[in-house]
């Protein structure tokens, strides 16, 4: 095979007049599954390593975590074999905690105030307090999670003490929950304690590797340079002490930066230039937020192709405004039903879509129809988790909201891999559909393998480890994909598939497959296609990948006119495949299709048949457009132009080109 093959499938246009019509012919009552079923040559390269900006091993760590601090794990479970299975069998890892200076001191508020500063906490007092929590992990427990934690750790306003202050806005305090939203006034002592608590109150094996300040600051406080000066003042307290820890921030609880033709990126922008782009990484949770609209479960989602598009965008914004690119930590990601204005709750929902099933405990009906929620945290957290994979140089971390259980706080919330039977029995616990997550990507490890051709409804990765090809793809449409796998043959082959009955319960089977014939891939589900070769799959060659930013984002096309793009590539002739990916959004109903020049001449641009899922009816339809361009028509200056088929309201927010090259 060819790795220069860089055609896919052609421009996939709705075949009724107008995007309207093409709407309504798209959706249909029980879930929008659309029938006739693409089918899509996808060519895998086993032998040729794809490396994106340098990044070609696939780190486990970043990507498939629980979300636990990890801190005494082994006996808050009081199972081994719930930790043998979480950590030895699902190959699950630690990623958060929610509150690490509370989690080192104790009750803050108990700390002894130094009396030459006031405000600022005794150093002694803080170093006492730490000592007489922190303890080493058992010997076996620390080699089963691999000798240490790699923890995203997100602070609160309540764990620092009174006597150093509250910092709050007008806005805030009008809030109907103004009592989490404050920060701490004396930023200098919250820095020193957090510092302090950070070094005596974690052993070597716990650090958290990744310290945001705050978790999901009030908006009003995300432009303030109160805030500000606290995370610069952190980060320089922090690395003072010579800790292995990175300090960053904002922590935000939304990452629709495409909101409002841009608008929702202000925030962001701004504390970005209020700490001058130095701190080590920056930070924002990814959820999709969906609600039954009487035909599917519908609303606003970022995962997939809007997220690839916000990841982009925060790129260009950062190279072109600060010369470099930004790390980025999620130390939150997923995806739940709302239940605001009116709108049923996840419980209701799932008592509607879930028929009662015959001779069921009430409490085993009650879990069948939390599955629904499940399904919607999962199938995000797949579409996320396969994003930041693409993005593998900048994103450091990425921990879906998924926690093993939350029987000591509330028994019965949504994200929770175990819970008590009847939400009280604690000698009996339950295990949820939650932990789908981890049995999908179990065994999904090693190098990234080259692929060409697909389809941008398809989010795929391949990783070839010792003899085993996987294949990862996820189908982020409604409609059925026939997929021809072309790569050597194997000498086994089995498919791994998460997807959702006519209930929209969850399922995850597995069964053999013949890799000759095509693989049908459901609405909205994904599979793991593993391919054993018997023998090491060797590395032969590197396909080097380069994004290129483009020169400017934000940019609204004027009636008519279309808004020009420069992108640098340097030594295009060098090129084996080029991806051009433009971020858009535009107006609810609006046509999504755009029109696209590079260099003078007219591209194809893929429609995607998720379309019809990204447009919420309310706010905005948001997407990446995902476009192969012929290599031979790059140049040294690109030149790309943009228009919206309709010539309507919408905005670009950035436009990237990625551009391959095969190296030995």
């Amino acid at each position: 095979m060819n790795p220069r093959c860089l055609s896919s499938s052609p421009s996939k246009l709705l075949l009724l007049t107008g995007w309207r019509r093409g709407l309504l012919a798209l959706a249909v009552a029980t879930g929008g599954g659309i029938a006739r079923a693409e089918t899509v040559e996808l060519a895998v390269y086993p032998t040729i390593t794809r490396s994106i900006a340098g990044v070609s091993e696939l780190d486990r760590e970043k990507y498939f975590s629980m979300c636990d601090p990890g801190t005494n794990f082994d006996q808050r479970m009081r199972s081994p074999e719930r930790v043998e299975y979480l950590l030895g069998e699902l190959n699950a890892t630690f990623g958060r905690n929610l509150g690490p200076i509370n989690s080192a001191v104790g009750d803050a508020d108990r700390l002894g105030e130094d009396p030459e500063r006031p405000g600022f906490a005794d150093p002694d007092s803080v170093k006492s307090a730490c000592e007489q929590r922190v303890k080493p992990p058992a010997a076996a427990f620390a080699s089963l999670a691999g000798g240490r934690l790699d923890v995203a750790a997100h602070g609160r306003g309540l764990d620092f003490p009174d006597f150093m202050g509250r910092f709050s806005t007008p806005e805030a305090d009008r809030d109907s929950h103004a009592v989490k939203h404050y920060l701490p006034g004396y930023t200098d002592a919250a820095a020193e304690l957090a510092a302090a608590a950070l070094e005596y109150g974690y052993t070597d094996f716990d650090r958290p590797a990744y310290y945001e300040p705050i978790n999901e600051p009030h908006w009003s406080f995300i432009s303030d340079e109160h805030l500000a000066n606290w995370h610069t003042k952190a980060h320089a307290a922090v690395h003072g002490r010579g800790l292995a820890v990175k300090v960053g921030g904002p922590c935000l609880s939304v990452a629709y930066f495409y909101r409002n033709n841009y608008r929702a990126f202000e925030g962001f922008k701004n504390f970005l230039a209020n700490t001058r782009a130095e701190l080590d990484f920056y930070s924002f949770h990814v959820y999709d937020y969906l609600n039954w609209d009487g035909a599917d479960l519908h609303g606003r989602v970022t995962g997939g192709l809007p997220l690839e598009g916000v990841l982009d965008f925060v790129q260009t914004h950062a190279v072109n405004t600060y010369g470099k690119p930004i790390d980025l930590v999620v130390s939150e990601h997923g995806g739940y039903i709302t239940a605001s204005q009116g709108r049923p709750n996840a419980k209701a929902i799932g008592e509607l879509l879930v028929s009662k099933q015959d001779n069921a405990a009430a409490f085993d009906q009650t879990v069948l129809e939390r599955s629904v929620a499940s399904h919607v945290l999962i199938s995000s957290a797949i579409a996320n988790t396969l994003t930041f994979m693409e993005h593998a140089h900048i994103v450091q971390k990425a921990v879906p909201f998924i926690l093993p259980e939350t029987m000591g706080w509330d028994p019965e919330y949504y994200p929770t891999m175990f819970v008590p039977y009847g939400f009280e029995d604690r000698s009996r616990w339950v295990e949820t559909h939650n932990t789908d997550f981890y049995k999908f990507f179990r065994d999904v490890a090693g190098r990234r393998v080259c692929t060409r051709g697909g389809d941008p409804d398809l989010q795929t990765r391949a990783f070839a480890d010792g003899s085993t090809l996987r294949v990862v793809i996820n189908n982020l449409s409604d409609a059925p994909h026939q997929v021809r796998l072309k790569m050597p043959a194997a000498k086994t082959v089995s498919v791994r598939r998460y997807g959702r009955n006519d209930d929209y319960t969850p399922y995850l089977r597995e069964s053999d497959a013949d890799a000759a014939g095509a693989i049908e891939i459901a609405g909205r589900e994904a599979v793991v296609v593993s391919a054993d070769y018997a023998q090491p799959i060797p590395n032969r060659k590197t396909m080097s990948e380069t994004p290129h930013y483009g020169s400017r984002t934000i940019v609204s096309p004027s009636p008519g006119k279309p808004s020009r793009f420069l992108v640098e590539t340097e030594s295009p002739a060098t090129a084996t495949y080029a991806m051009l990916r433009i971020g858009v959004t535009r107006p609810a109903g609006a046509d999504p299709r755009l029109q696209v020049k590079l260099n003078g001449r007219s591209v194809d641009v893929p429609l995607e048949d998720a379309a019809p899922r990204l447009d919420d009816g309310e706010k905005e339809y948001a997407s990446t457009k995902l476009i192969p361009v012929d290599p031979d028509r790059l140049r040294e200056k690109n030149r790309v132009e943009v228009s919206f088929s309709d010539g309507e309201a919408g905005t670009i927010g950035s436009v990237v080109i990625r551009v391959g090259r095969l190296v030995k």
